[in-house]
């Protein structure tokens, strides 16, 4: 089937949704070649006859239909109805997006783990939080690489993860035990080297099989497009965001483009940072670095630390509360993630859940990078 999907692709035409699953279903088992996934893959990305169509790619039923695979390839747990999925697109594994996420000299990302630290706040203020997570080549930091340098522990399995949730409120989920078995699709994209639809299954996978995410996209165009993937896959409520010079987090240097998908409708608008009582920055008041810099960064903003980054982090706490159903709007969450700050609790759940996961034995780690290699 994958010969027929590259062939038609290649003519510009689009792949139903039974199409995209035969073929997810022949790349997951290892019946296509590498060379094969590869061509369908960036055959996929450049559909389109001028560079704006190029820009939109896949479409939202290749998207469904390709998650639906994949999640059904993918480890989950188990832990209830009031779980949010704070997940972003892969933007820091492909070559194509170093050079707009590194300082001109190639060290560390632009900005900091933003992500991460919205995570920990969104803990800290009473949510369950499960994050989706990967490490990135040198020089960039990826999510993984900041929560090993803050002490989190990754090696964990399905079980302790479970329990992290219901005794810590928050718990990272590393890619090689969520992607076990799908091996040979990471290392076709890094070989491959550009953004492709794998990059936007990552944050579909939702292992926790939460009914409500905050999802960031890395181009404008795609935020209308993935709410609707989102919705295909029965997500109740979502935010998709796309920010100004953050790309995949909501912006404090710029404005916000966001798909709010509610009630089986989705709505799109623009949020500016003084709509919301804050402070514009600039995109080198939010820079990260090495991982044991982003760490030391996020340490300080839940500490309690002021500033753009702190700024920046609240305004994507404030997403997840307002998602999740804990605030009306997003002044209300700002509030709600000041005082997940203020009052010790964000930087409390980070305490509890590196003393959890260092309490547990390893598990994953040194098999699946031996495996890797």
């Amino acid at each position: 089937m994958i010969k027929e999907a590259i062939g038609k692709v290649v003519s510009k035409g689009d792949l139903t949704e039974r199409e995209m699953e035969e073929v997810m279903r022949e790349i997951t088992m290892k019946r296509a070649s590498n060379a094969e996934v590869a061509s369908f893959i960036t055959a996929l990305r450049m559909k389109g006859e001028t560079p704006e169509e190029r820009m939109k790619g896949e479409t939202p039923e290749e998207i469904t239909a390709a998650a639906r695979v994949v999640k059904d390839k993918a480890s989950v747990i188990k832990v209830g109805d009031d779980l949010i999925c704070l997940d972003r697109e892969e933007i820091t594994v492909e070559r194509e997006t170093i050079l707009s996420t590194t300082k001109g000299g190639g060290e560390g990302t632009t900005v900091f783990n933003i992500s991460t630290a919205t995570a920990l706040v969104a803990a800290g203020g009473g949510l369950k939080v499960a994050k989706y997570g990967r490490k990135s080549p040198s020089p960039l930091c990826g999510s993984a690489d900041v929560i090993e340098a803050l002490g989190i522990n990754l090696d964990m399995t399905f079980t302790q993860l479970e329990r992290c949730i219901k005794e810590v409120g928050i718990c990272f989920l590393y890619e090689p035990l969520v992607q076990k078995g799908l091996e040979h699709i990471i290392a076709i994209r890094k070989k491959v080297g550009i953004r492709t639809i794998f990059n936007l299954l990552d944050p579909l996978i939702n292992p926790g099989g939460a009914k409500a995410q905050v999802l960031g996209v890395y181009e404008q165009s795609l935020t209308e497009t993935m709410a609707t993937v989102l919705k295909n896959l029965g997500i109740e409520r979502a935010f998709v965001i796309y920010g100004e010079d953050t790309l995949d987090e909501m912006s404090i240097t710029g404005n916000t483009k966001v798909t709010e998908l509610k009630d089986g409708g989705m709505e799109t608008y623009f949020i500016e940072p003084e709509d919301l009582g804050l402070k514009r920055g600039k995109l080198e008041d939010i820079n990260g670095g090495t991982r044991e810099e982003n760490a030391e960064i996020i340490l300080a903003i839940l500490k309690g630390g002021q500033g753009p980054r702190r700024d920046i982090t609240v305004l994507n706490a404030a997403a997840a509360f307002v998602i999740a159903g804990r605030a009306r709007d997003f002044k209300k969450g700002i509030k709600l993630a000041n005082q997940s700050i203020d009052s010790g609790k964000a930087f409390n759940a980070l305490e509890k859940l590196v003393e959890f996961t260092n309490a547990e034995s390893t598990y994953i780690r040194k098999t699946y990078e031996a495996h890797a290699e």
